[in-house]
C-alpha cells in the first residue's frame, strides 16, 4: 500500500496576497495581472482594488484559464468573505504598525502557513464552483434552443389564427352566428361530453374484465380437448373419425346439465330451423321406411329406438319425413293421449342391468347366441321394412295430398329414377326435397289399385299448420267453437287469428247477426310447445289489453316482462276452455298458465300438464351448426314457475357421473300462489286443471297394434277388397277379420301380442338361465304364456276402442287430415265435459268464482312494476315479427 500524495493547488489570488504581506508591500489598489499556472495561459484582470478583488468577486478556473466574475452564494461564500477580511485586516495592520521586515518573524511565518493552507482550501472550492458553472451554461444554451423552438411554433399558429380569421372574415353574417352558436354550445356541454366519455371508458371495461376471465378460464380445457383430438387422429391404433369424436365429447358435455341442451350438427340445425319458421322447401309428404341398408349377420350393428320407431310408423305414430317434423322443440318424444311412449318396444330404457364375470355362472356361448338372437330378429325387420318399401304416412291439404297422394302409397320413382330396397328415408327426402318453384315426379303404387301412378306437382314452400283444425262443437247456431293447436312455431299467432275471426263469422252468419260465439275450446293436449313469441302472441289474443302473460329471468338472460298492448278479439263473453293432458308443455303451458292466472278460461284435464318452465335459445355456430342450451326459467303472470323437475349438473370420469342429475319437486314443496280472481294455484309440476275428467286409457292390446304397425297394414289389405262408402263403420265380420289376420301374424312371429313386456320378460329370462335358474326360467315362460291369453281377451274388453282404431286407419287412405281429426272428437269424453260445461248454467263463472284468500301465501300476482325485469308490449298485428330464436 502507498501514501497518496497530496494533490497540488494551483496558485491563486491569495498566495499573491501573502506573498505581498510578507514583502511588506502597504499598496491596497493597484493594476494586476495574474499568471495561471494552468498551461501557460495569461487572462488579464480589470484593474480592481484588492479589497474588491478579494471581497467581492471570485477568481473561477474555465478552459485553463483564470476570470473574474461575481460571487455566488454557494456553501463557503460567507466563510471565504469572513477569511478575506481577516486577511485584509491583517495586511492593513501589518503595514501600519511595522516598516521592517525582520519584525515579529515567527509570528509572520505562522500567519504566513495558516494563509497558504487557507489559500489550498479556497482553490479546491474555486475549482468545483467552477464546474457548477460550466453545468450552467449548457442549460443556458439548451433553454436558449428550446425558446427558438417555442418561438418558431407561436409564430404559425399566429399565422394560422390569422388565416382562420382572414377566412371566417368572408362568411356569410349567417354562418358565422350559426358557427358560433355551435362553439358555445360545445363549450357548455363540455362537462356531458367528458363525462359520456368516461362513461364509456368504464362501460367497456366492464365488459371487456369478465370476458377476460371468461377466456382465461376456458383456455386450458379448450386446449386440452383440440390436443386430444390431435393425439388420437395421430396415434390412436385405428383410423379415427375426428368429427364424431367431436360430437361425441360435445353431445357427452351438453347431457351432464340437462335434456333439453343440445348440440345440432349442420344436418339437426336445418330440420330445428325448419320446425321454428314452420315451412321448408318440398312437396309434403310424410314419408316412412328403413333407416339404413340391411345389416350384416356378422356385424354387431343394432338399431336404436328411434330408427325403429321410423321403420314401425303408423298414421298414429310419426316416422321419418319428406316434410319437417311437427314441431318438437324439446327434441323429446310426445306421445299420443294413451299412455304409452314411443319407442317403448324396442327401447332398452328401464331394463334390469345385471354384471355377471365368469366367476359368478356366466356362460359366454349362451350370451353369444342370446346376441345372434337379437341381429337376427333386428334383420329380419329390416328386410321386412325393406320390403315394404318407402311409405307414405302422411300427405298435406294443399300441397301433395291435392295432387293426389294419400296415406298408404308406396313410392317406387323419384324423376324417373327407381329407389330399391336399400333406399333409406333420409334419401328420398332429399330427393323429394328442393328449390320452390322446381318440379318433381313421384311414381307410386297404392293398395287396390292396378298399376304405377306418376304425378308431376312443383316444390313450394311448405308450410306447417300448427292450427290443425277450427270447426265447430255441434251447430254453428250454437256457437261453440273449436280449435286444435299443434305447436308454436313463428306463423302461429297468425294462424290462430284467422281461426278465431272465421269461427267468430261463421256464428253470426248462422245466428243472423243476433249472436257471435258463445264459447270456445282450445286443445292443447299433446302441444309440445314452441317458440316463446308465438305463445304470447296466441295469449295476446284472449287475454284483456295491459295484462302481464310471462315474464323470464335467468343468469345470463336480461329479466323481460310480456305484456298485451292489444285488445283481446275474443268477446269477454265468450266462454274460453283449455283442454290439456301431461303432454302439454313448454310455450303451451304459458298460454294455459296465463289464461288460468288471469280467470279468463277454465283448465279442463286429466290432472296436470308436462311441468317444463324452461327457456331455450338456439345460438348459431360455425360450419352451419348451432347450440340449443337452457337460458332462463319462465314464470306465469301469477309469479309460479311450473317446472316440476330440478335438473342438477352431472359429469366426471365416471360413466355413472356423465348424466344430468334430476328430481322432481315434491307436493309439499309447491309454493301457493293467487289468480286475478284469488283462487288457489300452485308452482311446480306443470299447471292443475281446473276441472279433471279422466280420459280412456289406451288397453295393453291397443298400444300393440298402434306400435307394430299392423293396424295400417290391414287397412291396405281391406283397400284391396272394399270400397269406401259414404256411411262406412266396421261391422262385426270386418271386426272378425281383423281377429284372424293379427292372430296369423302372430302365429308366424310377425308381431308379439305380448311386446309391451317382451324387453323386460326377455331380459329375466336371460338372467336366470345366467343363474342356472331353469325351473324359474320355466315359470317366465309360463308367465309369457299367460299374458298373450290375457291381451287376447282384451279384443272383446276394449272392442268399442279397437273398432274405432281400425276405422280410423282406414279412412286415413281417404280423407284429409283435418277431416279425421274432426271426426276423432265427436267422441272425445274430454271435448264432450268442455261443452257441458259451458252450456251449463252458472257452472263456468262458479268454477271462476273468488275463494278467500289464504293469509299463509307469501306471494301473490307478478307486479308489473317489478324493476328486475323489462317490460316487452306485445301484439299479433300484421307485422309481428319473432323476436329471435328464443324457445321452449
Amino acid at each position: 500500500m502507498t501514501r497518496q500524495q497530496p494533490r497540488r493547488q494551483p496558485l491563486t489570488l491569495w498566495a499573491i496576497l501573502a506573498a505581498a504581506a510578507m514583502s511588506g508591500s502597504t499598496t491596497t489598489t493597484a493594476n494586476a495581472f495574474v499568471l495561471s499556472n494552468h498551461g501557460g495561459h495569461k487572462r488579464r484582470i480589470m484593474p480592481k482594488t484588492l479589497g474588491q478583488v478579494s471581497g467581492s468577486s471570485s477568481i473561477r478556473s474555465k478552459d485553463h484559464r483564470l476570470y473574474a466574475s461575481p460571487s455566488d452564494d454557494d456553501d463557503d461564500s460567507a466563510s471565504s468573505r469572513k477569511r478575506s477580511k481577516q486577511v485584509i485586516g491583517w495586511s492593513s495592520r501589518r503595514s501600519c504598525s511595522s516598516s521592517t521586515l525582520g519584525c515579529h518573524s515567527a509570528s509572520k511565518r505562522a500567519r504566513i502557513a495558516r494563509l497558504l493552507k487557507f489559500s489550498s482550501r479556497k482553490g479546491t472550492a474555486l475549482q468545483s464552483k467552477t464546474n457548477d458553472d460550466d453545468n450552467e451554461s449548457n442549460k443556458n444554451k439548451k433553454s436558449s434552443m428550446d425558446s427558438i423552438v417555442v418561438q418558431k411554433w407561436k409564430a404559425a399558429v399566429e399565422a394560422w389564427d390569422q388565416a382562420w380569421d382572414n377566412l371566417f372574415a368572408m362568411l356569410p353574417e349567417p354562418v358565422r352566428a350559426l358557427w358560433k352558436s355551435l362553439c358555445e354550445f360545445a363549450l357548455g356541454f363540455r362537462l356531458v361530453l367528458m363525462s359520456f366519455a368516461a362513461g364509456c371508458v368504464f362501460a367497456t371495461a366492464g365488459i371487456l374484465v369478465p370476458i377476460y376471465n371468461q377466456v382465461d378460464t376456458l383456455s386450458q380445457p379448450v386446449t386440452l380437448f383440440e390436443t386430444i383430438l390431435s393425439d388420437l387422429e395421430s396415434g390412436y391404433v385405428d383410423p379415427v373419425d375426428t368429427n364424431k369424436l367431436f360430437e361425441t365429447g360435445v353431445a357427452a358435455m351438453l347431457r351432464s346439465l340437462d335434456p333439453y341442451t343440445e348440440y345440432e350438427g349442420p344436418q339437426e340445425a336445418v330440420e330445428l330451423n325448419e320446425s321454428i319458421d314452420g315451412k321448408y322447401g318440398g312437396v309434403g309428404l310424410v314419408i316412412s321406411g328403413s333407416t339404413k341398408p340391411l345389416p350384416d349377420a356378422s356385424s354387431g350393428t343394432t338399431t336404436n329406438a328411434k330408427e325403429e320407431q321410423d321403420m314401425t310408423a303408423t298414421p298414429n305414430d310419426k316416422a321419418a319425413e319428406e316434410g319437417v317434423d311437427i314441431p318438437n322443440i324439446d327434441g323429446k318424444p310426445v306421445a299420443s293421449t294413451s299412455s304409452f311412449q314411443p319407442g317403448m318396444q324396442s327401447s332398452t330404457k328401464g331394463k334390469m342391468i345385471v354384471a355377471l364375470d365368469d366367476e359368478d355362472g356366466m356362460d359366454d356361448d349362451s350370451e353369444d347366441a342370446d346376441d345372434a338372437l337379437v341381429r337376427q330378429q333386428e334383420q329380419r325387420l329390416t328386410a321386412r321394412m325393406q320390403q315394404k318399401g318407402i311409405r307414405v304416412v302422411n300427405a298435406f291439404e294443399n300441397y301433395a295430398f291435392d295432387y293426389g297422394m294419400r296415406v298408404g302409397d308406396k313410392l317406387v320413382a323419384i324423376d324417373d329414377e327407381p329407389l330399391s330396397p336399400g333406399t333409406t328415408v333420409e334419401g328420398v327426402r332429399n330427393k323429394l326435397r328442393g328449390e320452390p318453384g322446381t318440379l318433381v315426379s313421384i311414381s307410386f303404387e297404392r293398395d287396390g289399385v292396378q298399376g304405377v301412378q306418376t304425378i308431376t306437382m312443383p316444390r313450394s314452400v311448405v308450410r306447417v299448420r300448427d292450427v290443425k283444425l277450427a270447426t265447430f262443437l255441434g251447430s254453428p247456431k250454437d256457437g261453440i267453437g273449436y280449435i286444435q293447436l299443434s305447436g308454436f312455431a313463428s306463423e302461429t299467432g297468425r294462424e290462430m287469428r284467422n281461426a278465431i275471426h272465421f269461427l267468430q263469422r261463421v256464428s253470426e252468419d248462422a245466428s243472423g247477426g243476433d249472436q257471435s260465439l258463445q264459447g270456445l275450446v282450445l286443445d292443447l293436449r299433446g302441444n309440445p310447445g314452441g317458440l316463446l313469441t308465438s305463445a304470447v302472441d296466441v295469449a295476446s289474443l284472449l287475454v284483456p289489453k295491459g295484462s302481464d302473460i310471462v315474464s323470464a329471468k335467468g343468469r345470463g338472460f336480461p329479466g323481460v316482462l310480456y305484456r298485451s298492448r292489444v285488445d283481446p278479439i275474443l268477446d269477454s263473453n265468450t266462454k274460453l276452455v283449455v283442454l290439456v293432458n301431461r303432454n302439454t308443455a313448454s310455450a303451451a303451458e304459458i298460454v294455459s298458465g296465463a289464461i288460468q292466472d288471469l280467470d279468463v278460461g277454465v283448465v279442463v284435464g286429466t290432472d296436470r300438464t308436462f311441468g317444463k318452465g324452461l327457456v331455450q335459445n338456439v345460438e348459431e355456430l360455425p360450419f352451419k351448426s348451432a347450440l340449443k342450451f337452457t337460458v332462463a326459467k319462465y314464470y306465469t303472470p301469477s309469479g309460479r314457475c311450473i317446472q316440476g323437475i330440478q335438473y342438477k349438473e352431472g359429469g366426471g370420469l365416471k360413466v355413472e357421473d356423465g348424466k344430468y342429475q334430476e328430481q322432481r319437486i315434491a307436493k309439499k314443496d309447491r309454493s301457493v300462489f293467487y289468480t286475478k280472481n284469488g283462487r288457489v294455484v300452485r308452482d311446480g309440476g306443470g299447471v292443475e286443471a281446473d276441472v279433471k275428467v279422466e280420459a280412456p286409457k289406451a288397453s295393453a292390446l291397443e298400444v300393440t297394434l298402434l306400435r307394430s304397425g299392423v293396424l295400417a297394414d290391414f287397412a291396405a289389405e281391406w283397400s284391396k277388397k272394399h270400397e269406401l262408402t259414404n256411411n262406412f263403420n266396421v261391422d262385426e265380420d270386418t271386426y272378425r277379420n281383423f281377429q284372424n289376420y293379427v292372430m296369423e301374424r302372430q302365429k308366424n312371429g310377425e308381431i308379439e301380442l305380448e311386446a309391451i313386456y317382451s324387453n323386460s320378460l326377455a331380459e329375466l329370462k336371460k338372467m336366470l338361465k345366467q343363474s342356472g335358474y331353469k325351473g324359474s326360467e320355466r315359470e317366465v315362460e309360463s308367465l309369457q304364456a299367460s299374458i298373450i291369453r290375457d291381451v287376447q281377451r282384451d279384443f272383446e274388453k276394449y272392442r268399442k276402442d279397437i273398432k274405432e282404431d281400425i276405422s280410423q286407419s282406414i279412412l286415413a287412405r281417404y280423407l284429409p287430415e283435418s277431416m279425421l281429426i274432426e271426426r276423432g272428437i265427436k267422441s272425445d269424453a274430454q271435448v264432450a265435459a268442455a261443452v257441458k260445461l259451458m252450456t251449463a248454467p252458472n257452472r263456468f263463472d262458479k268454477v271462476l268464482a273468488r275463494e278467500p284468500a289464504s293469509t299463509e301465501s307469501n306471494t301473490g300476482m307478478a307486479s308489473a312494476g317489478d324493476a328486475s325485469l323489462k317490460v316487452a308490449s306485445t301484439s299479433t298485428d300484421e307485422d309481428t315479427t319473432v323476436r329471435g330464436k328464443v324457445d321452449f
